[in-house]
């Protein structure tokens, strides 16, 4: 098996464009294109100095997010260039917008619950110690039965 991974875009093909034009085509099925600006913008480098306006920032996030929803989870029945596999060729060299964006819907999806607060903490502290003086129990008879065995003093 390779440990390299051959990008499904040719010479010809940028995979920022690519990510840029399906997002367009999310927003043309929204009913709301993006405008050439907007796409300069996502195509654009992530900057702090020059920050993404905060009304596309927040559309571009739902567009995504239902691009990803949309999409397949399992890998096999994944198109190489779909949204979230040029996610890992748009990003070399440089941190677009799209990415920047896509790579924080990703995170958001994937992020846990919320932490534990009150009782259900302290549920959760005491099954933990629980289960460690069990272990610790357990190993004590371990060792007890093994010196009943073989003899050990």
């Amino acid at each position: 098996m390779s440990w390299f991974i051959k990008s499904p875009f040719g010479r010809d093909e940028d995979p920022l464009h690519h990510m840029v034009k399906l997002l367009s085509d999310e927003a043309i099925k929204d009913g709301v294109p993006l405008t050439e600006r907007d796409r300069e913008i996502l195509a654009r480098e992530n900057s702090r100095l020059e920050p993404m306006p905060e009304v596309l920032r927040q559309r571009a996030k739902d567009l995504i997010s239902r691009i990803f929803e949309a999409e397949p989870f399992d890998e096999f029945e994944r198109d190489p260039k779909c949204f979230s596999c040029s996610l890992q060729w748009a990003g070399d060299g440089r941190y677009p917008n799209i990415v920047a964006l896509a790579e924080e819907v990703a995170c958001d999806i994937a992020r846990p619950s919320a932490p534990l607060h009150g009782r259900k903490l302290a549920k959760d502290n005491l099954q933990l110690v629980g289960c460690g003086l069990m272990v610790v129990l357990l190993m004590f008879a371990i060792v007890a039965v093994a010196g009943l065995l073989f003899g050990w003093k």
